[in-house]
This record gives C-alpha cells, structure tokens and sequence, in this order.
C-alpha cells in the first residue's frame, strides 16, 4: 500500500511567532503565500460570522439597528427639549448624529472585551493573527453604524433645514478611519487584558458609563465653560462627534486645531493598545 503523501504546506511555530511554510525534503522554506490578502480574507469572515450571529433567530433581524436609535433619539429629545429646554437646533439629528457614534463605540468595545474569552477554543485549538479576532468586533458593529446611519436619510424629508451638504463631505470617511484606528487600539488593549484580568470587563463598562457624559452627545459643547470645553477636546470622541456634526449639519471644515486634538490622543491610544497586546499576546494563552 503506498504511504500517503505529506502535505507541502505547514504551520512552522519559531520563537517569534508562527508563519506558514513549504516543506521541501526535511527542511522548510517560508510559502510564497500573499501577507495581506491572507489576513484579509480571515479578517472578513471573522466580520461576517459575527455579524451574522448577531442577528440569528430574530423575526426583525438588522432592522433593530435601525429602531434602535431612532427610539432613544424620540426619547432624548423629548427630555431634553421639553423638561431641559435645549435650545440646539434641530436638535433630534443633533442627537441621532451623537448616538450612531456612541453605539459603535459602545458595543464594540464591550465585545472586543470578550473577543478571547468567547472564543476560547479558537484562540487555543488554530493558529491565526489574533489580533484580528478584536478588530472584527470594531468592524462588525460598523457594519450596524452604516445601517443605522440609514435613519438619517430617512429623517432628512422632516428636518431638511438641518442638512447642509457641502464638500466637507469628503472628510466623512476620513473621521470614520479615524475612529476605527481608535477603537481597534482600545480594543486591542482591553481585549488581551481581560483574558489576564477578567475584571477588566467591568472596569469597561464603567468607564463607557463614565466616557458617555464627558462626550458630547446629548449636549452642545457651549454648554461647557471655555477651560473645560478645551480640556475636553482632547477626548478624541469629542472630535470624532463634533467634526461629524459639524460636515453633516453646517458643511463646515474642521480647523487645524480639532484634527490636532483628534489626531494626537488617537495615535496615542493606538500605540498603546499594540504595545500593550504584543506584551501579553503570548501570556494569554495560559489564561484563555
């Protein structure tokens, strides 16, 4: 009976981490397989699983992505303009605009947080990028950020006065890259320290409760004393929020000041979140 062949494509673990090679006689040569499409291709169905779990056996499926804000926007509005008089503007797309920007925040961060943990087996059993496993959190819940933004051109018909469309509009895409490099720092520090610290995780969800008032999301920066609002500014949400109010609403072009505010912390926490997960990378595996 002929032996069966081995295979020619390996997973060769070295001290520096795991890569794929070719074996040829007995020694293995690194494979000529493409980097980043790889990494790519796993990134998206890491997305496209989670995203797709998140919405199994529900009769309404993503369309509570997009009751969802709607909902809490009705309710903050009527609060806030009724029992705390906001003299805003247009202010229910004011707030909608704020709240599509905390929802990825908020769930994403608080899903990258269990991004190990979930997926024990996974992180143990096969050997892939792990830092992909908390960017697909922060990607996913985009994914519901773009179906809930769909509320706005729906909305636009009852507030048109509150919609000035300009070629500021060009910078839409740049703030939203910016605030996924935010995240996926966050996410990847809060991500590899939970498996290590598993209370870390509620250290998170009190800190968001905490992040969601010092954002300005159910209120004007004005409303802040000029020492404060600056110390504020150096939350890079505030900038993410701010600079989107401003392009969406009055086709304004953010000044060097915000994208210095907004640059800068975010650099920062991404930087940091990367140092912090290739510390731990390695220890997590005797935790997970």
């Amino acid at each position: 009976m002929t032996p069966r062949a081995l295979p020619t494509l390996w997973t060769v673990r070295t001290p520096t981490g795991a890569r794929s090679c070719r074996r040829e006689g007995d020694t293995f040569v690194s494979a000529s397989t493409p980097w980043l499409r790889e990494r790519v291709s796993l990134l998206r169905l890491f997305v496209g699983n989670d995203f797709r779990a998140r919405y199994r056996a529900q009769a309404l499926g993503v369309l509570w992505s997009l009751l969802q804000p709607l909902v809490m926007m009705a309710i903050l509005s009527l609060v806030f303009t009724r029992a705390f008089r906001s003299t805003e503007p247009n202010f229910p797309i004011f707030l909608l605009l704020g709240l599509l920007v905390w929802q990825w925040v908020s769930s994403s961060l608080n899903a990258a947080t269990l991004a190990f943990v979930a997926n024990a087996e996974l992180v143990k059993r096969t050997v892939f990028p792990r830092v992909l496993l908390p960017m697909s959190s922060v990607l996913s819940y985009g994914i519901n950020a773009g179906i809930e933004s769909m509320a706005l051109v729906a909305l636009i018909p009852f507030f048109p006065g509150a919609f000035h469309p300009g070629l500021s509009l060009v910078l839409v895409p740049v703030v939203l890259l910016l605030l996924v490099t935010l995240l996926s720092g966050a996410a990847l520090a809060i991500a590899a320290l939970n498996v290590i610290y598993r209370d870390v995780a509620y250290l998170v969800s009190t800190g968001l409760s905490i992040l969601y008032w010092l954002t300005p999301i159910v209120y004007p920066p004005t409303l802040l004393p000029d020492a404060w609002r600056e110390l504020f500014s150096w939350n890079p949400l505030y900038g993410i929020v701010t600079m989107l109010r401003g392009i969406v609403m009055h086709a304004e072009w953010p000044t060097l000041s915000a994208w210095i505010h907004l640059l800068v912390p975010t650099l920062v926490v991404l930087l940091a979140g990367t140092a912090l997960f290739r510390r731990h990378e390695r220890e997590m595996l005797d935790h997970v």
